[in-house]
């Protein structure tokens, strides 16, 4: 029974083989039974963590569980082989490890407005730095996404590379945001002091004509009074 058990752990295979379909990505499970006599065998693979049971276009007869200390789901399912033979088993997975270009633009667009406000403020040249950070970010993304790959492997390891690096891009831009709120307030008080100083001024000037009339006003009656005196 220990031979078997030990068996059973060495050669069971869980065999990735993937492979780019229309629908979707195929993904292809092993298991063998090495020993001469029949045996109980056990397929479990973990699936990507970004696949959900609805993300499972095909499964066979395997079931869907989740492993909670995992955080994924995996397949699972139990069969009986006879001595030295093979199993396969087939599942096919939807294609999600796809960014959407839309959202690239939209970052981008939105850090151009963003840089175009600093432009009359005396934080230009950090809002630059921030905008080209983000935008080559969101360049290599794009670079990644153009990548044709008949590995099924390499394409989600591009696709979590790029959604990494929009993370960070969104960051960036979050940062840009926080400056530029810092600063806003700032110009508008200037701004406030500056309209008060005007109309401090016009009163004064408007006073002041007030003032050199009133005194010429009086300056005439008082002439006016003298020949009748």
């Amino acid at each position: 029974m220990k031979i078997g058990k030990l068996a059973f752990l060495f050669f069971i295979l869980g065999l990735l083989i993937c492979q780019s379909a229309q629908a979707g990505i195929t993904m292809r499970l092993m298991a063998v039974n090495p020993a001469d006599s029949p045996q109980t065998v056990t397929i479990k693979s973990y699936l990507p963590v970004e696949i959900k049971p609805e993300d499972v276009i095909y499964k066979d007869d395997l079931e869907v569980v989740y492993d909670t200390q995992q955080g994924s789901y995996y397949v699972y399912g139990e069969y009986q082989l006879k001595p030295k033979e093979v199993l396969e088993k087939e599942i096919e997975l939807r294609d999600i490890w796809v960014i959407d270009l839309s959202q690239v633009a939209m970052i981008r667009q939105e850090a151009k407005e963003i840089l175009e406000s600093f432009k009359k403020t005396n934080s230009l040249d950090r809002a630059t730095a921030l905008y080209n950070g983000i935008d080559n970010k969101l360049k290599e993304v794009e670079q990644m996404q153009a990548i044709a790959s008949a590995s099924p492997g390499y394409k989600i390891s591009n696709y979590r590379n790029s959604v990494s690096l929009l993370n960070a891009a969104k960051a960036e831009l979050l940062a840009a945001k926080t400056l530029l709120a810092e600063i806003a307030p700032r110009g508008m008080a200037s701004l406030t002091w500056k309209i008060i100083l005007f109309i401090i001024i016009f009163l004064g000037i408007l006073g002041a004509g007030f003032f050199f009339v009133w005194q010429r006003q009086t300056k005439l009656e008082q002439e006016e009074q003298k020949p009748q005196e």
